[in-house]
């Protein structure tokens, strides 16, 4: 067993491809950690199973896996699982991005058909997966919930909100916060060692926010190639924050921003209407209790570039919360 454990590493380190007996603690450690993923749901006595594992290992050398995590499932022994995926026949496909279902399907062996979607999944954006996050979270949310929901969005583009913030050209204040663990961060000492990129985030609660840091994990060795020190700002409590970079894994701090001060002098903040606080409230999001904070106040998603001066050289800001900063406008930003 443990041979076949550091084989597999080996091949894993060599080719950033993973082809593993599925255990669903790791698939949803995966999941959390934004990886791009594929289950093959696989018997042994299959014929076109055995097809499908020979053109995956074909495939392999192409790079078409490279970053996909490919977990291969029994489907004789993964019952429950196999009935939570709604699985009805072996041989079946299933990619995700993270949480996000993406694509299915049972009984190709077309190498052609199979490449084809391991690349749709390869070249999915972090705006791909938020759309499709969006589509379907508009699917399982009642119409009065989403109708309240939109309404309070458009109540803060016509604020105006966005535009009046920190902006591009503007030179961002110093500010001291602390991480996770109570170590002092200052904007002044990360410019020392050259830009920052700065990222507000909601909470734990939020699965676009989630998924945003997720995806800025996995490009941190980008970040770093250019020079630039990553850090998220939340409201949301430290012992949470801690939790959430233990489980995703994350290789930069979130720095906590008490009562949203930060993000209220940056023009960043609003107040959660009484009519969404119900809807919240209903979803199980509690921000008296995640950040202490009474007077239920959020900032709206902002990412921002700092250079080495001081001034902001990027900035995306959207009252939107279902829309980031993608990685590519902040490596363009950074060059």
């Amino acid at each position: 067993m443990r041979i076949f454990i550091f084989l597999s590493v080996l091949i894993s380190s060599v080719f950033a491809f993973a082809d593993l007996p599925f255990n669903i603690d790791k698939f949803h450690a995966s999941q959390d950690a934004g990886e791009k993923i594929v289950l093959h749901f696989h018997a042994d006595w299959c014929p076109t199973c055995k097809v499908q594992k020979k053109v995956l290992a074909e495939l392999e050398p192409t790079g078409v896996l490279k970053n996909i995590t490919v977990y291969t499932v029994d489907y004789d022994k993964e019952t429950e699982f196999k009935k939570e995926m709604k699985v009805t026949a072996q041989s079946t496909f299933i990619t995700f991005f993270g949480k996000v279902e993406v694509e299915r399907s049972n009984s190709v062996t077309d190498k052609d058909k199979i490449q084809s979607m391991l690349t749709s999944l390869t070249k999915m954006t972090l705006q791909d997966q938020l759309a499709l996050m969006k589509k379907q979270s508009s699917e399982k949310i009642p119409p009065e919930a989403a109708k309240i929901m939109k309404e309070a969005t458009d109540k803060l583009r016509s604020s105006q909100l966005a535009e009046k913030a920190l902006k591009k050209g503007q030179k961002m204040s110093d500010f001291t916060l602390s991480d996770a663990k109570g170590a002092k961060v200052s904007l002044k000492s990360l410019l020392k060692k050259g830009p920052v990129v700065i990222t507000f985030y909601r909470g734990s609660w939020c699965p676009f926010c989630n998924a945003q840091l997720s995806n800025y994990q996995q490009h941190i060795a980008d970040f770093k190639s250019k020079g630039a020190t990553l850090v998220a700002i939340s409201p949301e409590k430290p012992d949470l924050t801690v939790l959430m970079e233990e489980k995703k894994k994350l290789e930069f701090p979130i720095l906590f921003d008490k009562n949203n001060e930060l993000a209220k002098k940056f023009g960043l903040v609003f107040t959660v209407t009484p009519e969404l606080k119900q809807i919240y409230t209903k979803f199980g999001i509690d921000l008296e209790k995640t950040q202490g904070n009474a007077d239920w106040r959020l900032p709206i998603p902002a990412t921002y570039v700092v250079g080495k001066d001081g001034k902001v050289i990027y900035s995306h800001v959207d009252v939107d919360y279902t829309m980031r900063a993608s990685v590519e406008d902040i490596l363009t930003a950074l060059k």
